[in-house]
């Protein structure tokens, strides 16, 4: 060393002396550590962090931020971005309508759920919905057409944002999303859509759901969404509906909805539905109808339908129900009627309600009631009749019937007729 040049002997000393100094440091060195990349540098500690470096760039996206602060890569419009799984669906509804009010000039209006509907509807949405992170609720529900009406429900809106596209939700997340509305907001959103969406929505809910829908609905809600139904989808929800629930429903429906129901539900659905009813129900149900709605509904009905609702009545029900009947629409019933049910029927009604019946039926049906009822049947109903009113309905028939009769009737009765 003695033979080295000055400059550099002083050289090796520098060195040395920050050796030492390192050394010293220890691990503390490491907080200013300065890390390099192809792109430039970015400083992992000290009072600079985050700052990009000379020559390098911020690879931040701008347009990922979203209105409540949270940020999202550029990217997130994949499924299982950050920013769509750092935020619940309400949230991205939330800040899918802010967005676009924003875009359309309501900012800030968040109170009014009226406006809200009017907002989802906006074709801006499709625009908002190209980016992250709300682009995820179009993965969620799996087309973009279905995400206003989502979030419509998440929101709990009063009316569907976009009715014709309603059927676009998927059933499993539609069912879901129904069975948590809460009665104002269902009575809403369903009473809101087109009969053809309505018909859809309800035919793909299980007995299960249909029951749950029905059972949180207010009465007149009900109403209107029965009403609303055409013939073959009113049947089916009705008849998919467990008894347990069309006994609840039907009796509570506003008269004017009952009377729309009864008379647009197709004949065999309107005979399922009426026995399914225990006879309280029954009779509340057919004594609420008007007459004519009355005369509709048992227009058509099945024969096993019209015995088993008939025999089913008490007595001053069955009575009521008989006499409201038009005279062409009685004759049809109980000419329908097999010979122990039409027994069983007219038996059944008090003496003066029987009278009524009897004398409400036109000749043709008259002969025909009384050639299909057994012997027994006649005299007994006869001979419960006060002897005038009983020969005035006689006198009503042909001679041939008449006299087919002669065997079967009491002989108080026969003495005032002319055979």
């Amino acid at each position: 060393m003695p033979n080295l040049p000055l400059i550099n002997l002083i050289s090796m000393k520098a060195v040395a002396w920050s050796l030492a100094g390192l050394v010293a440091a220890g691990g503390a060195a490491t907080a200013g550590t300065v890390a390099f990349s192809g792109s430039g540098s970015t400083s992992t500690g000290g009072p600079g962090a985050g700052a990009p470096a000379a020559g390098s760039y911020d690879n931040t996206d701008s347009s990922a931020a979203v209105a409540d602060g949270t940020s999202a890569p550029a990217d997130s419009s994949a499924a299982g971005s950050p920013g769509a799984a750092s935020l619940t669906p309400v949230q991205l509804c939330t800040n899918l309508t802010s967005r676009v009010q924003s875009i359309v000039g309501m900012a800030g209006d968040t109170a009014n759920k009226a406006a809200l509907s009017t907002v989802l509807a906006n074709p801006a949405v499709s625009q908002v919905l190209a980016t992250g992170p709300v682009s995820g609720l179009v993965t969620l529900v799996g087309n973009a057409t279905a995400v206003p009406d989502y979030c419509g429900l998440l929101l709990n809106l009063p009316t569907v944002p976009v009715p014709g596209d309603f059927t676009e939700i998927p059933s499993s997340i539609l069912n879901q999303t129904l069975s948590g509305l809460p009665a104002t907001d269902l009575s809403g959103v369903l009473n809101s859509l087109p009969a053809g969406e309505l018909s859809q929505t309800l035919g793909e809910l299980s007995p299960t759901q249909l029951s749950s829908v029905f059972a949180t609905l207010p009465a007149g809600p009900a109403g209107n969404v029965l009403s609303t139904l055409p013939a073959a989808s009113l049947g089916s929800v009705l008849t998919t509906l467990p008894a347990s629930s069309v006994t609840n429903l039907l009796p509570s429906l506003p008269t004017g909805d009952l009377s729309e129901v009864m008379t647009t539900l197709p004949n065999a659905a309107t005979g399922t539905v009426l026995s399914e009813l225990p006879a309280p129900d029954l009779t509340q149900v057919l004594t609420a109808l008007p007459a004519p709605a009355l005369g509709n509904v048992f227009t058509g009905l099945p024969t096993n339908d019209l015995s088993d609702v008939l025999t089913t009545l008490p007595s001053a029900s069955l009575g009521t129900v008989l006499t409201a009947l038009p005279a062409p629409t009685l004759g049809g019933v109980l000419t329908q009627l097999p010979a122990g049910d039409l027994s069983s029927v007219l038996s059944a009604l008090p003496t003066s309600d029987l009278s009524n019946v009897l004398g409400t039926l036109p000749t043709g049906d008259l002969s025909s009631v009384m050639t299909t009822l057994p012997s027994p049947s006649v005299n007994s109903l006869m001979s419960s009749l006060p002897s005038s009113t009983a020969s005035r309905i006689l006198g009503k028939l042909p001679a041939s019937v008449l006299n087919g009769l002669r065997g079967a009737l009491p002989s108080s009765i026969l003495t005032l007729l002319p055979l």
